[in-house]
């Protein structure tokens, strides 16, 4: 018994070291786990920016995961915050067209997640008027860092006004309509995804009027990729006061996600699931299903978002609790080496066990060929009772030989050998 016991533990404890050795092996190339914190540059809290990302904060926080929002001056500032060395936060939104990967290389997209429509305000009732008119106005465009003025700065400079040829103050959200309003300013520009406070109560005053982009807005999405032409439909904004009374064409850049390089996957996997719950419903300015989206993009596609957007979700994260998919993605790396080396050291195992065993009973066959030649050889009768007496002892000893039951045909046929080898002798 004892004996098939340790026959037993010497082989599995041998296929365990091997197997043991190849898992530390493979450990080296185990990703490791995701963080549990990841922070977002937004920008001013109340915005779009900073409400989404408090929608994708609840989400996270489902699986144990904390984002925490860092709030910004805007895109402009979330891109220096993210390029930063190290990278001071995560993730980022940016708004369509303030930057790209000449200007910020290093860093991936994870799509963008809604429009964000440029709306310009001016005095009067003039709603066709054409940007180049306003060379010499008082025009709020936003402080520094600001999506804002990244793009209103870029239309002027299309209808050549510079700097230089408008007074550009750096106003906005009510600080711009109020001045506005107060006839500090002669035009206000936003980039908003949604009616913001500001927006809503210029619309309502008639002194304001909303430009209409409509017989030029074509050509400004051809002069600029990272712009689509949107419709904002009468009454959209107050059915009862038939706010706007007419529908504006408005044209809008898309607010995207950026990452940096280094991001998690599981992460990536996570966040793609916050955007698609959060912003695949109908919007103002978009249909159900058009958001999240992969173009247009001013980062090359980070692969895992891709992935996301072309299959969805994977196998695991379908149907598995987020943290045990995470578990079984990391542990491929051991599960599959492992399964390459257990399945044929199973298969070795048992016989390398009877080996054991057996090896126990045929080590004595060489004492027994020994004795067998020194019989045969003994040229005096002394010589040939010490061999006998050592077959003796022989025979008493593999008596004391103990297998299972399963084995002792072995045992037995070595024993009527040695009987065999003594009969001989005494013949």
């Amino acid at each position: 018994m004892w004996t098939a016991i340790r026959a037993f533990l010497w082989v599995y404890a041998l296929i365990a070291l091997v197997v043991i050795a190849a898992l530390a092996f493979a450990w080296r190339f185990v990703a490791p786990p995701p963080p549990r914190e990841v922070v977002v540059a937004t920008a001013a809290p109340g915005g779009a920016y900073h409400a989404a990302a408090e929608a994708w904060a609840r989400l996270l926080a489902r699986e144990g995961i904390t984002l925490r929002l860092r709030p910004t001056a805007g895109s402009i500032e979330n891109l220096r915050l993210l390029s930063a060395d190290p990278p001071e936060v995560d993730i980022a939104l940016v708004q369509g067209g303030v930057g790209g990967e000449a200007e910020y290389p290093g860093l991936e997209s994870l799509g963008a997640v809604f429009y964000e429509p440029l709306w310009v305000f001016v005095r009067g009732r003039q709603a066709d008027l054409r940007v180049a008119e306003l060379r010499g106005l008082r025009i709020a465009i936003g402080p520094e860092g600001s999506g804002t003025r990244a793009l209103a700065l870029r239309l002027l400079a299309a209808n050549r006004i510079g700097p230089d040829d408008a007074v550009l103050l750096p106003l906005a959200g009510m600080a711009a309509a109020e001045a506005l309003v107060e006839g500090r300013a002669d035009a206000a520009v936003f980039v908003s995804a949604r009616p913001t406070a500001a927006i809503t109560h210029l619309l309502r005053v008639p002194e304001v009027t909303l430009v209409d982009f409509g017989p030029r807005a074509d050509a400004y999405v051809a002069a600029f990729p990272y712009l689509t032409r949107v419709v904002l439909p009468a009454g959209a904004i107050d059915l009862a006061e038939d706010l706007p009374s007419e529908n504006v064409v408005m044209v809008a850049p898309m607010a995207e996600v950026v990452a940096h390089a280094a991001i998690h996957p599981q992460i990536v996997a996570l966040l793609m699931e916050a955007f698609t719950e959060t912003h695949r419903g109908r919007q103002l300015f978009a249909p159900a299903g058009r958001f999240p989206s992969a173009d247009p993009t001013d980062w090359p596609l980070n692969a895992d978002a891709a992935r996301y957007l072309r299959h969805g979700p994977g196998f695991l994260k379908r149907y598995l609790p987020f943290w045990v998919a995470v578990w079984i993605e990391r542990m491929w790396v051991l599960i599959i080496p492992l399964l390459t080396i257990a399945i044929p050291l199973s298969r070795i195992a048992p016989p390398l066990w009877r080996w054991q065993i057996d090896r126990k009973v045929y080590r004595w066959y060489r004492h027994v060929k020994r004795l067998e030649t020194a019989l045969k050889a003994a040229g005096t009768e002394e010589e040939r009772h010490r061999a006998l007496a050592e077959l003796d002892a022989l025979q008493e000893r593999v008596g004391r030989v103990r297998v299972p039951l399963t084995h002792a045909q072995p045992l037995y046929q070595l024993r009527s050998h040695i009987a065999l080898v003594r009969d001989g002798a005494l013949r």
